[in-house]
This record gives structure tokens, sequence and C-alpha cells, in this order.
């Protein structure tokens, strides 16, 4: 049995009963007038994903995904592809993307990952060597990987989430970088829900009108040369994907299999929880989502999922920074739900 096919055995449905429990601890918590609303939520989500009726505030390992695209020929960004180098080598050398300083606010370790960077990373020292290929190939022209490519992506991926839960990390937010992904990730999302280019392209990194009807035509030229099948996510991925999305997919899959979170990001970490949605249904259960896309279809792509966003500040950037701010508010969350006094504990007013 695969690593995939092991994993994806291990998913289990999240635990209704300890949820329920964690609903009445919350009712009989001294919070004053009212309740605290979906901050609730983000505690009882993760009570069940854990099995601990009070547990304890996580630890965060932060996973960036970096990968180049064929697609990129078809000047569908307004960044060179050289950006995808820059980036990923500020995340480990000078330290000082956003994401990086995301990462600090909300205490998570940030481990940056080639999956398919075109240019040799080998002499980038605290950068994870897991290269699939250099980058994918053009999906105006056909699939973007092989379906053995996509395998490994995504086993990448769970490698990365289980090393990481035997170092005692409980919740992982997932970002990417990569020049031209969000071509892709409209690719898939288009797919997965029957959406046509117009309903789900945007602007990814700001383009301007002309490039984006550009973009357009070649996202609806991508789903027409690969007809990818919505009900398999592999095929979605290998045809119209990236190396990262595998990544960030197999990280959901990989902490779902061993009860901890997901926090997805923006448009493009959606596209990946689509993946991981087919090939094992229950592993949405295990992800929670953060900020809401400037990306105009992101909205309508977590409502498929059955999910909705916490936080709404206008973030296009992606690398996992929504993610982050959500784990500090869900660290926020659960600490006045472990330290609040219970009702029943007589409160004396001098």
């Amino acid at each position: 049995m695969s690593l995939l096919e092991k994993t994806v055995e291990a998913i289990q449905p999240i635990r209704r009963d300890v949820m329920s429990e964690a609903q009445k601890r919350w009712n009989r918590l001294y919070i004053g007038m009212g309740d605290l609303g979906r901050l609730e939520d983000l505690v009882i989500q993760y009570a069940g994903i854990t099995g601990e009726v009070v547990p304890e505030i996580p630890k965060c390992c932060m996973v960036v995904a970096c990968a180049d695209h064929g697609v990129y020929k078809q000047k569908v960004s307004a960044y060179p592809q050289s950006t995808t180098v820059g980036m990923a080598r500020a995340y480990v050398e000078i330290k000082g993307a956003s994401a990086n300083a995301v990462a600090h606010y909300c205490d998570a370790e940030l481990v940056a990952v080639d999956m398919g960077i075109k240019h040799d990373m080998s002499d980038v020292p605290g950068l994870l060597q897991r290269k699939i290929a250099w980058g994918t190939k053009d999906i105006t022209e056909g699939p973007a990987m092989t379906r053995d490519e996509a395998i490994r992506s995504i086993e990448v991926g769970i490698e990365i989430a289980e090393e990481k839960i035997k170092e005692g990390y409980k919740v992982f937010t997932v970002g990417e970088m990569g020049i031209s992904n969000t071509t892709a990730s409209a690719c898939m999302l288009g797919a997965f829900n029957h959406w046509n280019a117009i309903e789900v392209t945007g602007r990814g990194t700001n383009i301007s009108d002309e490039r984006l009807k550009h973009k357009i035509d070649v996202v609806q030229k991508a789903l027409d040369v690969n007809q990818p099948d919505p009900n398999d996510g592999i095929d979605v991925l290998s045809k119209v994907g990236g190396f990262e999305f595998g990544c960030m997919t197999g990280v959901m899959l990989g902490a779902a299999a061993h009860h901890c979170l997901t926090i997805i990001d923006g448009f493009n970490s959606t596209a990946s929880a689509f993946v991981a949605k087919t090939i094992k249904p229950e592993a949405v259960q295990y992800l929670m989502s953060s900020h809401l896309s400037l990306e105009q279809a992101h909205q309508k792509s977590l409502k498929a999922m059955g999910l909705s966003s916490y936080i709404d500040l206008d973030i296009r950037l992606g690398e996992a920074t929504g993610a982050g701010i959500q784990k500090k508010m869900l660290d926020m969350a659960l600490t006045v739900y472990r330290e609040c006094a219970d009702k029943e504990i007589e409160v004396h007013h001098e």
C-alpha cells in the first residue's frame, strides 16, 4: 500500500461527541452578556479534531510550497518567473518576507520547500529540497505533469506533515509561492465546480484589464485541452495544477490522518483543499478557512467546499499570511475557553 493510500485510509470523521461537550463547556463559562459567536466555533471544531474537550494551545507549522509553471510563457503574470526564486530565497536566507513576519507573529515554524522551481536551488541552505521537476509543462498544450508526479507531490506534503507531527506540531498553515499559479488554481476550481473561465479567473498579482482578458482565454483553453475529471482530484491536479498544490494537499491529508488541523489560506490553497476533498471527503472536517482572498471566485469556492471565511482584509498576497492570522485567532479563542471561570463558581463583589 502506498503512502497516499495508507494516509487516506487513516482519515476518520472528527469527534462529534467531543464537539458537543465543548459546546456545553462554552455554555457554562462566565463570559458576560451574549456569546463569542464564531470564535466559539473555532474551539469546538478544534476539539472535535483533536478528540480533547479542553485542548492545549497547539504548536503550529507554516508550510510554504514553491514551484514554477509552464503556463508562465503565455504571459499571464505581471511578474517575472525569477520572482519565485527570489521569494524562496527570502524565506530562508534573509527571513524578511511577509510570510516570515506572520509566522513569527503566530509562533509558527516556517518550512519553505522547493517542489518544482525552475532553477537550481540546491545551494540554498534551509530550503527543503523536494523538487519533482523543473516546473510544470504548459497547460495550454497538455497536462501539467504525469499522474505519478502528482501523487509524488502529494506524498511529499504527507511526509512533511508526518515529520512535524512527530515533533509535536498539531496545526498547519499552508501557503505557496509560484508565479502564474493563480492561472492553475483557476483551472482547478473551474474543473471541480463546472465553472467557465470568466467565472473563475481573477487578477492574481493585480494584472491589468488587458492581461486579465488574455488570462481568461488561457484558462479556458487549458480546460478545453485537458478535460480534467472533476470526480478525480489527482486527475485535476495532474492536468491543470502545480507541484505546490500537491504539497499543500498532502499536508492537509497527512494532518487529517493524525487528528491535526490545517488552516487554509487563499485561492490557491482552496484549490488544493478541493483535491483533498475529492480524494477523501472527510478531510474537509480537518480544514479551517481563514481570510477571503481578492480573487473573485474565492468566496463561492469556499461555499462549495462547505466553508466560509473568518477574515476579510483585502489580502492578495497568499503565502499563508491570512492563515497565520487565523491561527492567532484560534489561540485567542482557546485561551478564553481554557481560562474563563465557570458560571457555577461564586463570584464575589466587594
